[in-house]
């Protein structure tokens, strides 16, 4: 799909921008051996923001699922 368009990218996908914003705290990690995206919390604790995996069976695994609070000790 070809968008034509004068607005700025920002108006027309605002959710890209704001999550560029927010990825200041984030960091890729290894948890459990599948690659993920967290978000720092507090100290040691991070929240799973994103699964990196090319392995189909590392979406299906319930404790690496976005949202999935870990901790990093």
């Amino acid at each position: 799909m070809i968008l034509y368009t004068m607005m700025p990218r920002e108006l027309v996908y605002p959710e890209e921008a704001a999550e560029q914003q927010g990825a200041s705290n984030q960091m890729l990690v290894q948890y459990q051996g599948v690659p993920v995206l967290a978000e720092q919390e507090d100290g040691m604790n991070y929240r799973i923001v994103r699964v990196m995996s090319t392995d189909p069976s590392h979406y299906l695994n319930e404790a690496c699922s976005p949202g999935t609070k870990i901790s990093l000790s």
